[in-house]
């Protein structure tokens, strides 16, 4: 799922994102779309909910985790892998005016469906060489998370710092592959706290990025740094805005694409 579609025009796009992630030994599902046009795409595609061993949300925004009710009334019943804080109330705040933004279940509807709740603490091995990450220390100080995202705790608004954000992480011959969700707490915090962590080089990353606000300096700045990590292929999409494909489309050493709604890539 993505917010624009591909080539199979019999898919929904909408605003969201969800990846089918296939390995040698696994299915995950990293991220659920919206509502229920992700599942409707997953049925269009002869996608078997009930063969995915792993559902994880990488953060608790709407259109990452607003889809999750209607893949499970599918029959999608595997854990589901979060970062606490997944489940808080989320909001966009414009001044006076406060827009829900969370994924619209609580713990007690997952418990009302015997749904097995896990949390990823920092890291957490799925099994070998599927991984997921979170906890990213911020070291670069132009990715700063807006001021209108906020949680609600206590009749009260606290700036929200995307604690629960988490990634996923699968080791391959040539090197690892990242799949993020919105990247909120910064792409390149979230590449380098990998590659600090597994000490590998990261190989491709795909998925959204949250630049759709950065200007071009800072654009060009972050896949200067991705380069630098040795990262040679990327499909960002979601929210990474449309300055973000104009600049890659000019690059000559960064593969790349843009992944839309039913798009695939085999690694």
């Amino acid at each position: 799922m993505d917010n624009k579609r591909g080539e199979h025009k019999a898919l929904t796009a909408e605003h969201g994102l969800s990846f089918l992630v296939e390995t040698e030994k696994t299915k995950i599902l990293f991220d659920f779309g919206a509502g229920k046009s992700a599942c409707d795409n997953a049925a269009k595609l002869n996608i078997g909910l009930k063969d995915i061993s792993y559902a994880v949300g990488s953060h608790g925004h709407y259109d990452h985790a607003g889809g999750y009710p209607e893949f499970v009334r599918h029959g999608l019943s595997c854990p589901l892998y979060t970062a606490k804080g997944y489940l808080a109330e989320k909001y966009a705040l414009d001044g006076l005016k406060a827009t829900y933004l969370g994924c619209g279940f609580d713990e007690a509807w997952l418990n009302e469906r015997n749904l097995e709740h896990r949390y990823c603490d920092g890291y957490l091995e799925l099994e070998p060489g599927c991984y997921l990450v979170g906890n990213f220390e911020r070291r670069y100080e132009f990715e700063q998370i807006s001021d209108r995202f906020v949680l609600r705790k206590n009749d009260k608004w606290e700036k929200d710092d995307f604690s629960d954000e988490i990634c996923l992480v699968l080791d391959g011959t040539e090197g690892q592959t990242v799949i993020v969700g919105c990247s909120h707490p910064g792409i390149l915090n979230i590449l380098t706290t990998v590659q600090e962590r597994f000490g590998k080089p990261i190989r491709a990353v795909f998925g959204g990025t949250h630049l759709v606000e950065a200007d071009e300096k800072r654009i060009r700045i972050t896949l200067d740094k991705m380069k630098q990590m040795g990262v040679g292929l990327i499909g960002f999409n979601h929210c990474s805005g449309e300055e973000l494909q104009t600049i890659m489309s000019q690059e000559a050493e960064l593969k790349h694409c843009y992944l839309g709604a039913g798009d695939c890539i085999y690694l």
